[in-house]
């Protein structure tokens, strides 16, 4: 008992920082639980944001549908090279989010969701216009290789 009552003050300046240290460990669990909180909500922004676009552009949403006549050569959508222009920023859009979304929540849904989406733009995204463009240098080798993987089968 002599040597605790010795030792009391060393010993309290240990669990001083021991309970420091965990103090500090709790902080840094909490500032990154907080940071990959945040990124999940910005991709689910990211994606309300394509779905916003989509309603209000439902001619370049899906080129599927049918609702405007596409034509990747020329260039134009309806005969409109300004509409086009458009349609090419909308599929920029789509696939920066998709990047985006991707890399922060990789889980089946998400993909399943991009690939759904990136099927509508399709011919687009094969066609020799885009395929030269190089815009899909823009993203990381990953990214590129999902699209690729998306694109395979018409049936996803």
């Amino acid at each position: 008992m002599k040597w605790f009552w010795k030792n009391v003050e060393p010993l309290g300046a240990v669990l001083m920082s021991v309970a420091a240290l965990a103090a500090l460990l709790y902080a840094h669990v909490q500032i990154t639980e907080g940071r990959e909180a945040e990124r999940r909500a910005n991709v689910h922004e990211l994606w309300r944001e394509i779905l916003r676009l989509g309603f209000e552009n439902p001619v370049l949403s899906d080129p599927s549908q049918k609702l405007g006549v596409f034509d990747y050569g020329a260039r134009t959508v309806d005969g409109s090279r300004e509409v086009f222009q458009k349609y090419e920023l909308f599929v920029d859009t789509v696939l920066n989010a998709s990047d985006e979304i991707l890399e922060v929540q990789s889980t089946p849904q998400w993909k399943t969701t991009v690939r759904i989406e990136l099927n509508q733009h399709r011919d687009y995204l094969l066609s020799p216009h885009f395929q030269n463009s190089g815009f899909i240098k823009q993203y990381t080798a990953q990214f590129r290789a999902f699209i690729q993987d998306a694109l395979k089968d018409q049936a996803q």
